[in-house]
């Protein structure tokens, strides 16, 4: 059963209302709580490890152009994440057509990274802000080849990340298991930049249920199921857990089986699709604040974080993120700048 939840924003001195339909079984007490419990990341070895990742991401721009080929990541393409690469890493998979991605092998560090591209055409752009829901039933449980229990009543994804998932799975999923089976000892990473980090989500499911042992780092990735989805996606990926590890300062690299969520103050494409369309994230979060040069801990989402975000943006962009009017809001530099720019600019190969 479903109940209608009655919200008002308080958006720009006027109040904005929206009824939001919640799963029954989603905490509300939880997400109603507003006030701001983000703390400084304090601990510089999880930001070079972040840095590290989202340069994973930016090699994938370069698959579009052809400007990145199989082998040592010091040949593999033309930009900085390439040229200035040291130890011994390659790129020993690529799969390209509706979506794209990569896998890194890296000897030295004994890590596997599946890497998926992120936003670079009108076409993508409309997947972005596409609101339609499926019911969520991983490939995996579908085609009976899972070994972990999946129960996940009432979770619906985002059809178009959903549907483009099924091309991981036959171009992709049975290559990183015959990897992981060469290379048992090997951590494996997923991650990807905006729709590269909703298909990465999704991707890296499919992996946790056939057994293997993942951390999942995203970058502006849009909210990619509903809240029972968030719920369950929270319970899979120990994100109490990993709020609790970032908060205290303690660690010097993520934890195994966890989700970190990495967003930019100002980067729109997270806001999408909106809480009043039924989508919630998952992930714990960790914010980039580029005028203040800071990160900070805001763990899992709320409705009261995502009205704190929607306050900071002008009213015109606002209408246009609910109308879903793509094309203005992408000629719009400041936005896009925002989006693009998470440590580096991370699409850095689409314009060279």
């Amino acid at each position: 059963m479903r109940f209608a939840l009655f919200i008002s924003f308080l958006l720009f001195g006027a109040v904005k209302a929206a009824y939001i339909d919640v799963d029954e079984n989603l905490n509300i007490t939880e997400l109603s709580v507003c006030s701001d419990s983000s703390s400084v990341l304090n601990f510089p070895s999880i930001k070079e490890e972040l840095i590290q990742f989202v340069e994973y991401c930016s090699l994938a721009y370069c698959m579009p152009k052809n400007k990145i080929t199989d082998g040592n990541l010091v040949d593999a393409c033309p930009i900085s994440s390439c040229t200035d690469s040291t130890g011994n890493k390659k790129i020993v998979y690529q799969f390209k057509g509706d979506i794209s991605g990569l896998i890194v092998q890296d000897d030295t560090n004994k890590q596997i990274i599946l890497v998926f591209k992120g936003t670079t055409s009108d076409r993508e752009w409309e997947i972005d802000f596409d609101t339609s829901h499926k019911k969520y039933v991983p490939y995996t449980v579908s085609q009976g080849i899972n070994t972990m229990d999946f129960t996940c009543g009432g979770c619906q994804v985002h059809t178009g990340f959903y549907d483009a998932t099924s091309i991981f799975m036959n171009e992709a999923f049975q290559y990183m298991q015959e990897l992981h089976n060469e290379y048992p000892s090997y951590s494996i990473f997923v991650t990807g930049h905006s729709l590269g980090a909703a298909l990465a989500v999704l991707a890296a499911n499919e992996l946790r249920l056939v057994g293997m042992d993942i951390t999942l780092v995203n970058y502006a990735g849009p909210k990619v199921g509903n809240p029972s989805f968030a719920e369950w996606m929270n319970d899979l990926w120990s994100i109490s857990y990993l709020t609790d590890f970032l908060k205290a300062g303690k660690g010097n690299q993520l934890p195994t089986n966890t989700f970190t969520r990495v967003t930019s103050k100002g980067d729109i494409v997270p806001l999408v699709p909106l809480a009043a369309m039924n989508f919630a994230h998952s992930g714990s979060e960790i914010q980039i604040n580029r005028k203040t040069n800071s990160l900070r801990v805001r763990g899992k989402w709320s409705l009261c974080k995502e009205t704190s975000d929607l306050e900071s943006i002008s009213k015109i962009t606002l209408a246009y993120i609910t109308s879903g009017n793509w094309q203005y809001l992408t000629s719009k530099s400041e936005i896009t700048e925002a989006h693009v720019n998470y440590f580096m600019r991370v699409t850095e190969c689409s314009s060279a």
